[in-house]
């Protein structure tokens, strides 16, 4: 079987298997985050094919991690293969948990497993979001508001086939607030991606 390789501007991103595809959710991404020409400290979690990272890595450094060692290893021969390695760090673990206390971002990107399933296993990390979808946002922003500066930001994809509501209620009685970005319709969805960060004073 060939070898399926994406080219999206200067870069050539290799799908791996076992690993999530880029699909439209990683593209309204890709191109939100290009436009919004982020620079600083950045971290990704669930870098998957290393598609936003590589992009992201071309005027900052930044550290990837991913729960899949398959993705993660996918991640780094991306970014040996477009020549990005040396400002990437790869980690294997769930969302920032082996960086030491301390480490913290100008920016987080996240583009989550959102499908309402009754449990989240093995086989579908990838995409299972929890019961209502938002379980694993949940959890990530637990881990992730506390790596974040003061005026650090998270930058997520959403989707209308999550309880949006009760993720809402949630950010806000973390004392953040979200933006909308960007907003595509599809046939069965709605995808956002927002910027979730604390209210201007």
């Amino acid at each position: 079987m060939n070898e399926i390789i994406l080219s999206i501007d200067d870069l050539k991103i290799k799908f791996c298997k076992q690993v999530y595809q880029p699909s439209d959710d990683s593209y309204l991404l890709y191109d939100t985050v290009k436009q919004l020409k982020l620079k600083g400290k950045i971290a990704e979690v669930g870098s998957g094919t290393g598609l936003i990272t590589l992009m992201l890595a071309h005027n900052n450094l930044v550290i990837a991690s991913d729960l899949n060692i398959m993705a993660a290893k996918c991640t780094l021969e991306n970014l040996k293969n477009n020549n990005l390695d040396d400002n990437v760090d790869v980690l294997c673990c769930d969302n920032l948990t082996l960086i030491r206390d301390g480490e913290i971002f100008d920016y987080i990107v996240f583009n989550p497993p959102y499908i309402p399933t009754k449990t989240i296993n093995e086989e579908d990390i990838s995409w299972s979001g929890g019961k209502e979808g938002i379980e694993v946002t949940i959890n990530f922003l637990k881990e992730s508001i506390k790596r974040l500066k003061q005026s650090g930001r998270i930058v997520c994809v959403l989707s209308s086939i999550m309880n949006l509501k009760a993720l809402t209620k949630y950010i806000e009685e973390l004392g953040y607030k979200t933006k909308i970005l960007t907003k595509k319709n599809f046939f069965f969805e709605t995808l956002y991606v927002v910027i979730i960060e604390k209210p201007s004073i």
